[in-house]
C-alpha cells in the first residue's frame, strides 16, 4: 500500500520543481519545504532548496558585489575557515551536476563555486571584506538581535563572542541613537516655536497710549 505522506511529498516536489524551471525561486523553495514536512526522507527537497537558497541569496547585492557569505549560507564576514570549508562541501556535494538534475542547478554550482574561490583566499577575502565595510561604514543599522540602531564604524578586530552563545559583546555611548534622535527633534521644535513668536510679536500692531488733554 503507497504511503499517502509519501505520495502528498511527491506531488509538493512536483510543483516545486516546475516552479524552479520558471525560475519561482520563492515559490519553488515553499513547496520544497512543504514537500521536506510532509516527508523528510524524500529524495530532492534538500537539493532543491539549496539551489534555490543560493539563487535567492545571490539576488542581494553589496557594494555592486555578490554577497559571497550569503551565497555559503554564513554569517557575514565570518573568519572561520573550517566552517567556510564546511559550508562549501554540503553545498558543492548537493549542487554538483551530477548528483543534482534539477533545473538551475548548474546556476547555483557556479555561484557556490565562486564564493569559495575568493572567501578562501586570504588576500581576495581580505580585499572583499574591506569593501563590505565600505558599504556599511557611516550608516545607522539595528542589530537583528536587540533591534536597537547603532551607527556602523571601523574597529581594529571583532568584539569578543559572548561565551556559550552565537553572538558579540556590544556597548553603547552615552547617547545612544534613539535618544539623540530625541533630542535633536525637541530642539527643532523649540526653534520652530520660537521662530513663530517673534514672527507674530512683528505683526502686532503697535500699541496706541491714549490720553486727554488738558480742560
Amino acid at each position: 500500500m503507497e504511503d499517502p505522506n509519501r505520495a502528498e511529498a511527491e506531488r509538493l516536489l512536483g510543483i516545486s520543481e516546475k516552479l524552479l524551471q520558471t525560475r519561482d525561486l520563492t515559490g519553488s523553495r515553499d513547496f520544497a519545504i512543504l514537500a521536506q514536512e510532509t516527508e523528510p526522507l524524500l529524495d530532492g527537497s534538500d537539493q532543491i532548496l539549496a539551489v534555490t537558497d543560493v539563487l535567492l541569496a545571490a539576488e542581494k547585492r553589496m557594494n555592486n558585489h555578490h554577497d559571497w557569505y550569503s551565497i555559503l549560507q554564513l554569517d557575514r564576514r565570518s573568519d572561520d575557515q573550517e566552517l567556510i570549508k564546511k559550508q562549501y562541501r554540503r553545498l558543492a556535494l548537493l549542487l554538483h551536476p551530477d548528483k543534482n538534475k534539477f533545473p538551475l542547478a548548474d546556476q547555483a554550482f557556479k555561484l557556490v563555486a565562486d564564493a569559495w574561490a575568493v572567501l578562501n583566499d586570504t588576500a581576495k577575502k581580505a580585499l572583499y571584506d574591506n569593501e563590505l565595510t565600505l558599504v556599511y561604514e557611516g550608516c545607522c543599522l539595528r542589530c537583528q538581535n536587540c533591534q536597537r540602531a547603532f551607527h556602523a564604524a571601523v574597529i581594529p578586530s571583532l568584539p569578543p563572542v559572548v561565551p556559550g552563545q552565537d553572538a558579540y559583546y556590544c556597548c553603547w555611548g552615552f547617547f545612544p541613537m534613539g535618544l539623540w534622535l530625541e533630542i535633536r527633534i525637541r530642539i527643532i521644535i523649540i526653534i520652530l516655536i520660537i521662530i513663530v513668536i517673534l514672527i507674530v510679536m512683528q505683526r502686532r500692531p503697535p500699541e496706541c497710549c491714549g490720553g486727554g488733554g488738558p480742560n
